[in-house]
Order: C-alpha cells, then structure tokens, then sequence
C-alpha cells in the first residue's frame, strides 16, 4: 500500500485509513482482529478509532473499539509498526461533551490505557466546541504533546475560519498546531442547505485553507455506508441535489471503464487527487475489505480524473 506524507510532519502513513467505528460491537472481536489482519496484510498502517466509539450503537457505550484494537495490538505485537489515531469531544456515559482541558487529558489517559500504548500518535478534536475557548483546547492538547503522550494533533468537524483562528493561537503562543483535519466527504455533493448537524464537511473553503496550509484532508464515510452500491440502501436525502443522477451515471461508466466497482472508483478519485485525498474507510466484512483494498490496483487516468471532476458542475451552477 503506497505511503503518503501525513501534512508537514514528515511521517509517512498507508494512503488509505482504516476505520473502526463498528469494532467490538457490531463487529466482534474475531470479526474485528481478521480485519485488522487483512488491512495490515495489504500493507496498512493507519488505523482510526475514538474514544466514544461505538455510543450510537444500540449495544454500545463507547470505548468498546479502543478495548478492541488494545486486545489486537497486544495479541499481535505489533504497535511499533502502525500509526493510531483516536479522538475526543463527543460526550459519552459519564463522559461530558465537549473540549474543557480537563476532559481532554482524562480521555487521554483513558484512551491510552484502553488502546495499551504509551503514546497516541493522533488524538483529534473531534468536533468543534464554541462553549470552550479555543486557547484552553489547545493549550491542553500542546501538553499533551510536550508529556510524550500525544505525537501529534488534528481536527475533525471544524469550519475553516476556526482552523485559521486556531492555527493563528498556536503560532501566538509557540504551540502545536492541528496537524491534519477530518471531516465528512463522499463523491456526490450535497444538495443546497443540506444540514448534518455537528458534522463539518470539506468544502471549497476547507480544500482552499488545507491546501495553502498544506494540511493533509481525510474524508470519512466517503462511501455513505454502502449506499452507492445497494438496493437495500438509498442515497441519504442531503446527497439528492440536481447533480446527484448525472455524477452517479459517470461513477457507474468510470467503474465499467475499469471493471471495478463504484466504491473502488470512489476511493480511487479521492487517492487521485492532488495533493490526495486520504480516505478513512471501513468493512463490515472481509468481503467488503477486499473490495475496498481493490482501489489500490486502480489507475484512473486524466481524462477520467477530468470526467469524474466535471460531471454535473453546470447543473450545479445552475442550482445555485
């Protein structure tokens, strides 16, 4: 799997992400530790989790995929080989919401105990917390930095003038900055007005700050979990916009083009991109991990990459 360099820090990690939202709950541990083994086995190395995963599971309470990836990490011994990312902010059982400096340093002693390492090496924001100032977060995070727990930082649900401000504090006060940003992305794009409460998207504003920051983007759910390609699925109502029919018919013709699937040209575009996209995807199942480890093998070309690009921008226009 090819490497890329994760922002400025000089560290390289696997061009795709492995998320693990669903490991051990609605994945149980055998299911979760054969996926793992699989994404590592491709050559992965970059591996996603949250402190509050799963809590919007109807078995889950949060902390169940650190516990996870901990037990994977220790059976296998192979921590030193792999970049773990885990987040903070989202409020779960006695966990409240939010950035106060006194969750995030709890969290992250949590996180680490449950993950069984002595340092993560990205602990995102994971929303944006207007109740907290920003200097308090930051200030924390930089700590966390500077004890050797934390390597490095990143934001996830943010506005780009509130990355700007932030990065603007940090270089204020002599602090680590957000390294990197997460946010919701997906092919289709969303219709006017569309609302998906707490969570940020990259947007043109983001794409223009990250790249003249040189900030590296990762898109999540970039494959609207599973709708693009089942029957059982529909589109999510926020993605039916006037371009969603014309970008869908160039996915499905880009895909017969390659004898892939819409999903692997999805990750494929994004990967594409320059400078690239890294997307943060997921499994359920070992099936779908090797139909998502497949965009790999896929070289779009330029008329493609255009054709992928363009596909619905005057009726989009048109819309606005």
């Amino acid at each position: 799997m090819k490497k890329i360099q994760l922002s400025q820090t000089g560290v390289e990690v696997s061009c795709l992400c492995l998320g693990t939202l669903r490991f051990g709950t609605r994945n149980n541990y055998e299911q979760s530790a054969q996926l793992m083994d699989m994404y590592v086995e491709a050559g992965g190395n970059f591996i996603d989790t949250a402190n509050s995963y799963d809590r919007w599971c109807t078995q889950g309470k949060g902390g169940e995929s650190q516990v996870t990836i901990g037990r994977w990490l220790r059976e296998r011994n192979n921590r030193d080989d792999l970049f773990i990312a885990t987040k903070v902010g989202f409020g779960y059982g006695d966990v409240p919401e939010g950035l106060a400096a006194s969750t995030i340093i709890a969290e992250c002693e949590n996180s680490l105990r449950q993950l069984g390492t002595d340092r993560i090496d990205l602990f995102y924001a994971h929303h944006d917390d207007s109740n907290t100032p920003l200097e308090e977060t930051l200030s924390a995070f930089d700590r966390l930095v500077k004890d050797g727990k934390v390597r490095f930082i990143g934001a996830s649900n943010y506005l780009a003038w509130r990355l700007a401000d932030a990065d603007a504090l940090c270089a204020e006060k002599g602090w680590v900055n957000f390294t990197c940003v997460e946010q919701r992305f997906t092919y289709l794009r969303p219709s006017p007005g569309a609302d998906f409460g707490v969570q940020r998207l990259i947007d043109e504003n983001l794409i223009s700050y990250c790249d003249a920051r040189g900030k590296t983007m990762l898109p999540y759910t970039p494959l609207l979990r599973g709708a693009y390609v089942r029957s059982d699925r529909p589109i999510p109502s926020p993605y039916l916009g006037p371009d969603t029919d014309v970008r869908l018919e160039v996915l499905q013709e880009v895909a017969r083009e390659q004898g892939a699937t819409v999903n692997q040209i999805i990750l494929a575009w994004m990967m594409h991109r320059q400078p690239p996209l890294l997307p943060v995807f997921s499994a359920g199942n070992p099936e779908h991990m090797q139909e998502n480890l497949g965009a790999l093998n896929i070289t779009l070309s330029t008329a493609q990459m255009t054709k992928l690009n363009q596909a619905g921008h005057c009726l989009n226009d048109e819309a606005v």
